[in-house]
């Protein structure tokens, strides 16, 4: 960490840039349970109100943690700590992109998870994603999947890679926990139930969800390819989530995350 010395011999440009970085620095290492040296940390406070002096919102944020920072919990200065670095980030025109705000977590091993160990809490519900581009999608998706007990997730040639640094920002290490691979719908589909999340469907609360099978999710611009529709068609059919808004539509990975509550609902998971 630099020392409060050599933060004063900063240029203010320089200086006011720097208290974003130490300010993430200080809440990563209250993420993984570390302390944080709270009187330099005060000392780097006062420094932020005298950087931003002219930027009211900032410098009250900072004078205010500084004068209550002894009675804070490790949480409260993580989530005050947080809000201030995000007015900086304001101030200095570098707010982070959607991707950014995901928190890295150690890799997680699916020999030692103790949720993977139990075969109780996994379900036979597959998911095929059909042509999806957008690969920050494709990881949110892993992180609900992991989330409902997804058994497995195949993927079309061309869906971004689970792999894709978006894809793994937004899957929160998901990608390394569900099972997934590259396959053509017809494999993918051999032997199961098979439904489809697109428009035109039957409404969630009425669709009536197999207790196994496969869900087939279609891209962000062009929904599911005539191919998964046909197959969806001949098995247990389309399922829709209405909506009542002007734009009528919903981002894919979250319409997934309300079709996969209700899926699981129906199987009892919760």
């Amino acid at each position: 960490m630099i020392t409060i010395r050599k933060l004063k011999t900063l240029k203010p440009g320089t200086l006011r840039r720097k208290t974003a970085v130490l300010l993430q620095a200080f809440e990563t290492d209250l993420i993984k349970g570390r302390a944080v040296d709270r009187l330099y940390l005060k000392e780097f406070l006062g420094l932020t109100v005298d950087a931003f002096v002219n930027e009211e919102r900032v410098s009250e944020s900072a004078r205010g943690i500084r004068n209550v920072l002894g009675d804070l919990s490790g949480q409260e200065l993580l989530r005050e700590l947080n809000a201030l670095r995000h007015r900086i980030l304001s101030v200095l025109g570098s707010e982070p992109a959607d991707w950014d705000l995901s928190v890295d977590h150690p890799p997680v091993s699916r020999d030692e998870h103790p949720r993977l160990l139990n075969s109780d809490l996994r379900t036979e519900a597959g998911v095929y994603l059909d042509d999806l581009r957008s690969p920050f999608n494709v990881g949110s998706i892993f992180r609900t999947s992991e989330a409902f007990g997804v058994s497995k997730i195949f993927l079309s040639d061309d869906c971004p890679p689970p792999d894709h640094p978006r894809s793994l920002r937004s899957s929160m290490g998901c990608t390394e926990l569900v099972p997934w691979r590259r396959s053509g719908l017809l494999e993918a589909a051999a032997d199961k139930i098979v439904f489809a999340l697109e428009v035109g469907g039957t409404p969630i609360e009425k669709f009536e969800f197999p207790e196994r099978g496969l869900a087939i999710i279609g891209s962000e611009e062009l929904g599911i390819s005539p191919e998964a529709r046909k197959a969806a068609e001949k098995s247990a059919g389309l399922v829709s989530i209405p909506v009542h808004g002007l734009k009528g539509s919903i981002n894919v990975s979250v319409a997934f995350g309300i079709m996969m509550q209700r899926w699981s609902e129906t199987l009892n998971l919760h």
